[in-house]
């Protein structure tokens, strides 16, 4: 575990660097990480957000906090994080951005694929390379990575979304083993349904919540599918999420963030690739793009 106020900025180091912090999940983890007693940059989008949100954060925890605004896909983007935590001993950084283009593939401007795979692959590459190697040179630190439920398998309407959280799943779980060497932990995070900005609306969309529910190959992961649908209309609350990865920071290589979810992913890896695909196709395919 990742410890308490106090102990975890003495863990890891004095600055918290969250990425995706203006709303849901990444909210949430910037401000577990100032209860926890770590000064925090956070980087987003939305100027006001920020601002209201780092505000909170000073008066209601007694840290610092830097806000930075910047569209991911600019290319100056990760120069620009990298200067805005210049004289910053980053001990921590949460990735918690995402592009996410929605409709067929064929359908939905490349330009939008490439978007998000500079948010989903690119920046977070660049972002731990130069933080880990700070990390790995002081002899402590944590990254994680923020993944999702669609890396399991591919499916319709996310093709290449579902393909990029995989890559950021993989990545984490390479970092862990590698960075561990250095006393710097690493983690994939996979976070199942929640109720984000993003998430909402989604599953009313969709044509069948019940894609998971049949055709598992036995009785136990029948019972695990059939979890994963009540998940997805009683999604987790976005603080709850922000604050159990803290729970589970020192673990790694991957954990859930939620119980449920794990034991969904056990049932989908049981699946045959193409009944685990044919099943979140089933899912996804009502699911149209906004």
């Amino acid at each position: 575990m990742a410890g308490g106020p106090t102990e975890f900025a003495e863990r890891y180091g004095p600055w918290a660097l969250v990425v995706g912090a203006s709303a849901g999940i990444g909210a949430a983890v910037a401000d577990e990480a100032a209860r926890r007693g770590s000064n925090v940059l956070t980087v987003a989008r939305r100027v006001p957000l920020l601002e209201e949100r780092a505000a909170r954060m000073r008066a209601t925890h007694g840290v610092a906090v830097q806000t930075l605004a910047v569209d991911l896909t600019d290319p100056g983007a990760v120069d620009a994080i990298e200067a805005a935590a210049a004289g910053l001993e980053i001990g921590t950084l949460v990735y918690n951005a995402a592009a996410e283009p929605r409709g067929y593939f064929l359908e939905v401007p490349v330009a939008e694929h490439l978007d998000n795979i500079t948010v989903n692959c690119t920046v977070p590459t660049l972002l731990c390379h130069h933080f880990g190697r700070a990390m790995a040179a002081r002899g402590r630190g944590a990254v994680a990575l923020v993944s999702s439920m669609g890396a399991l398998q591919g499916g319709k309407v996310f093709a290449s979304y579902f393909a990029a959280k995989a890559y950021e799943w993989i990545l984490a779980e390479g970092l862990w083993a590698e960075l561990a060497e250095a006393g710097v932990d690493a983690l994939a995070y996979v976070v199942g349904a929640t109720r984000t900005e993003n998430y909402k609306g989604q599953i009313d969309g969709s044509s069948d919540v019940g894609a998971f529910e049949t055709g598992a190959p036995d009785a136990g992961v029948s019972d695990d599918l059939d979890v994963a649908h009540r998940r997805l209309r009683h999604p987790s609350d976005p603080d709850e999420v922000g604050r159990h990865l803290f729970d589970v920071l020192g673990r790694g290589p991957t954990e859930f963030s939620h119980p449920d979810d794990e034991r969904h992913a056990a049932a989908v890896l049981q699946l045959s690739r193409r009944d685990a695909v044919a099943k979140m196709s089933d899912l996804t395919t009502g699911i149209r793009r906004s």
